[in-house]
């Protein structure tokens, strides 16, 4: 597994439509937006945001984070624009086993439009074949459809319920359904 591939510099990735690229304190505002957002944080791990504050302090901690080689956070912006309109990345990277939990969010405004599976794309390409993983993994609260398609339509394979498995905010512990893409998958 080749970390040093992602916390050397901060890859920035291109597609088509995207980039994306490393969070800036200047996203703030957009990332308020879009995790203030209450149909963009129904499913989310975390709470709506309701100060700016917040954005600005998950900005940080996803830095601090990246600089602590735990995890890789990309902001999503369209080709011709400035602004962030969703972010995808890494966390819990595990060397031994070469796997890493993946997740994203997306402003409401971008829905339906294919950038979230053109921006996951780009990452989970990212993930096997710069950093060496054999297994990318997703939770999904029950009830999300959105990302039971997207994480579907990607070839992920749906594994099983995970029971009370994480706290999530204010909706306390919560059942996840486990995704996971293997290398094997993707190559065969």
């Amino acid at each position: 597994m080749n970390l040093d591939a992602v916390f050397n510099t901060f890859p920035q990735l291109e597609t088509e439509r995207l980039i994306l690229r490393k969070l800036r304190a200047d996203d703030a505002g957009s990332l308020f937006t879009i995790l203030g957002d209450q149909e963009v944080t129904e499913y989310y791990d975390d709470d709506a945001f309701t100060d700016v504050s917040q954005a600005r302090d998950q900005i940080q901690a996803w830095a601090e984070g990246f600089g602590a080689r735990r995890c890789v956070r990309w902001g999503i912006v369209q080709q011709g624009g400035n602004e962030v309109v969703g972010t995808c990345g890494y966390y819990g990277f595990d060397r031994l086993h070469k796997r890493a939990g993946i997740g994203y969010e997306l402003a409401q405004s971008c829905w339906r439009q294919g950038i979230m599976t053109e921006a996951v794309s780009a990452i989970i390409d990212f993930g096997f074949e710069r950093i060496g993983l054999n297994r990318i993994e997703a939770v999904v609260m029950l009830g999300n459809e959105g990302s039971f398609k997207l994480w579907g339509g990607l070839r992920f394979h749906q594994e099983g319920v995970l029971r009370a498995y994480e706290r999530w905010g204010s909706k306390g512990f919560v059942d996840l359904m486990m995704f996971s893409l293997l290398r094997r998958d993707v190559e065969g």
